[in-house]
C-alpha cells in the first residue's frame, strides 16, 4: 500500500517543504496504476492544479477536478487516476499537533461556535474562494526555493490558509472537524481500527496511524482485547468476508480485496485455516441451506 506521507517525506526530487509537524509538496503522478490503495498517518488538504483524481471510500466517492480542494482525515483510501490528461496537485500534510496549535492560537476565539463531531466523515470538500485560491498559488514561490525561506514564514502562511478555510461560512463542517481533531475527540484506537481494518495495512502501520509505537500498540491490544492486533484483524476481515459472501454476489477476488487481504490465495488459505473449508464451498453450502 502506498504510504503517501512517508513517500513524499523521504523521496528526493519533489518540490517540498518539511516542517516539524507538517509537509507541503507539489507532485504529479508517483503511482502508475489507474486504481491503487494509499494511506497517510497525517491529515491532509489537497488542491488540484491540473487534471482530476478520485478518492474512493466504502460509503462515497469524491472526484476532485482542477481548482477544487478537499480535506482528508488520516487513514487509508483508494485513489483512481485519469491518465488522459496531465495531473498536478498541492498537498498539505498536517499532524494532530499542528492542527491543535493552529486551532488554539488562531481560531481560539471561535471555539464557542464549534461542535465536536462523534463520527466525522473521512473526506470533506473545501469551498475555494478567490482569496484561498490565491493563497494556494502563493506556495509555489516557496516550494521552488524552500531553503531560502525561514520556516516561521512558511508556518504562518500555512496557518493563514487554515484560517481562511475556517472563516469561510461554507466550510463550517471542516472547521468543526479541525476543532474535533484539536480536542482529540472521537479518534480512539478502537474507532480507528474499526474504521480502517478493511485496508491491507501492516500492524506497524496501524500503530503509526494510532500515534503509538509498535510495542505500545501491541501491549494495548493485549490488555484491551486479550489478543494480538494481527489476530484481531484476521477475525474482523474473515467475519466481514462471510457477510459479503452471504449478502452479495461479489467474486471471491473482489471480496478479498474489499476486506483487506493481500491476495485471493491469502484469503482462501486464511479462511480454510479458520473454518476448515474453502470460501467457495462455504458459500455454496450456505446457499443450498437457504434454498
Amino acid at each position: 500500500m502506498f504510504d503517501s506521507y512517508k513517500h513524499f517525506l523521504e523521496t528526493p526530487g519533489y518540490h517540498k517543504i518539511i516542517g516539524e509537524d507538517y509537509l507541503i509538496v507539489e507532485f504529479k503522478c508517483p503511482i502508475k496504476e489507474e486504481l491503487f490503495d494509499a494511506w497517510s498517518e497525517c491529515h491532509s488538504i489537497v488542491y488540484v492544479l491540473n487534471g482530476q483524481k478520485k478518492w474512493i471510500m466504502p460509503s462515497n466517492e469524491y472526484l476532485v477536478k482542477e481548482n477544487q480542494s478537499i480535506f482528508v482525515r488520516k487513514g487509508a483510501f483508494k485513489n483512481q487516476q485519469y491518465f488522459e490528461e496531465s495531473f498536478c496537485e498541492l498537498m498539505f500534510f498536517m499532524k494532530d499537533d499542528f492542527i491543535k496549535r493552529c486551532m488554539e492560537n488562531d481560531i481560539g476565539q471561535e471555539t464557542m461556535h464549534m461542535q465536536k463531531l462523534e463520527h466525522p466523515n473521512f473526506v470533506y470538500r473545501i469551498n475555494v474562494s478567490e482569496s484561498l485560491r490565491v493563497l494556494y498559488q502563493s506556495f509555489f514561490s516557496y516550494l521552488k526555493q524552500p531553503e531560502k525561506t525561514p520556516q516561521k514564514i512558511i508556518e504562518l502562511k500555512f496557518r493563514e490558509m487554515l484560517m481562511n478555510i475556517c472563516m469561510n461560512p461554507k466550510n463550517s463542517s471542516i472547521k468543526n472537524v479541525l476543532y474535533t481533531l484539536a480536542q482529540n475527540s472521537g479518534f480512539t484506537v478502537e474507532q480507528i481500527m474499526e474504521e480502517q481494518y478493511i485496508y491491507n495495512l501492516k500492524v506497524e502501520e496501524y500503530a503509526r496511524l494510532c500515534g503509538q509505537s509498535i510495542s505500545t500498540f501491541k501491549r494495548y491490544f493485549k490488555k484491551e482485547y486479550d489478543t494480538t492486533p494481527a489476530k484481531w484483524l484476521m477475525a474482523k476481515r474473515l467475519n466481514l468476508a462471510r457477510k459479503l459472501m452471504l449478502n452479495t454476489d461479489f467474486t471471491i477476488q473482489q471480496i478479498c480485496y474489499d476486506c483487506g487481504f493481500e491476495s485471493d490465495s491469502h484469503f482462501i488459505r486464511s479462511f480454510k485455516s479458520a473454518y476448515g473449508i474453502t470460501p467457495n464451498n462455504w458459500r455454496s453450502s450456505k446457499s443450498q441451506a437457504v434454498g
